[in-house]
């Protein structure tokens, strides 16, 4: 004779989570979540510094072959480029639409710069990208407040117009106000954007101010 089984509520086992047990295990996923966004976060800023530093050697070799080229720098003869730079006794400029065609030995009408600039149409070099609002070239970071006089995603360049190899070139060092008081670099040309900065916090986990940075083809990346 078979025996009956005698059930219990008691003794069932439960199904399903608590209340309790719900929120140890949404806690649990927010905080991988929110490490996994981190770490993502970190990686997109590396990854598009990693591109903003290849594009700004792309753009120094391009003007050491143009030199090599011509014979001398584009600056020599730029005297209608509104956004002029200057270090000292060297010139510069940021670069805009027209000069990314004269490096590109792109041809346009109402472009005499290129007959000036590059008679021979030598394409130097192709860049990646164009503001939408400046049509300038720009590096991979997005811009806040772009508006049509925006030059914070421009590639800026100075040669050595002197000829003394020696350039004074910009600083991320607070103490350092302007080029006039830099210390000087062994450079016959430098090429540089402004890119963001880490996020960063202090010894307590308070969150930094956070300030643009100079990516300079002087730097190595390994320190940025």
């Amino acid at each position: 004779m078979k025996k009956s089984k005698i059930t219990n509520g008691k003794s069932k086992a439960q199904s399903g989570f608590t209340l309790l047990e719900m929120l140890i295990v949404i806690s649990i996923i927010s905080i991988l979540l929110a490490l996994l966004y981190g770490a993502l976060d970190r990686a997109r800023k590396f990854s598009k510094r990693a591109m903003a530093y290849t594009e700004i050697k792309n753009i120094e070799t391009a003007f050491k072959q143009y030199y090599a080229h011509y014979n001398l720098w584009p600056s020599n003869t730029l005297a209608n480029i509104k956004s002029q730079l200057t270090s000292g006794e060297d010139n510069g400029f940021i670069i805009d639409n027209a000069m990314a065609r004269v490096l590109q030995g792109v041809r346009a009408e109402n472009a005499p710069l290129m007959d000036e600039l590059n008679p021979a149409c030598i394409p130097f070099l192709e860049f990646a990208r164009y503001s939408r609002i400046t049509m300038n070239p720009v590096n991979p970071f997005r811009s806040l407040n772009e508006s049509t006089d925006d030059t914070s995603r421009s590639y800026r360049v100075l040669f050595d117009s002197n000829g003394d190899r020696q350039i004074t070139v910009p600083s991320n060092d607070p103490d350092v106000a302007d080029l006039q008081s830099a210390d000087p670099i062994i450079a016959s040309v430098v090429v540089w954007t402004i890119i963001p900065a880490n996020r960063t916090t202090d010894t307590q986990g308070n969150q930094q101010v956070l300030t643009d940075v100079i990516l300079g083809s002087w730097d190595s990346f390994a320190v940025k």
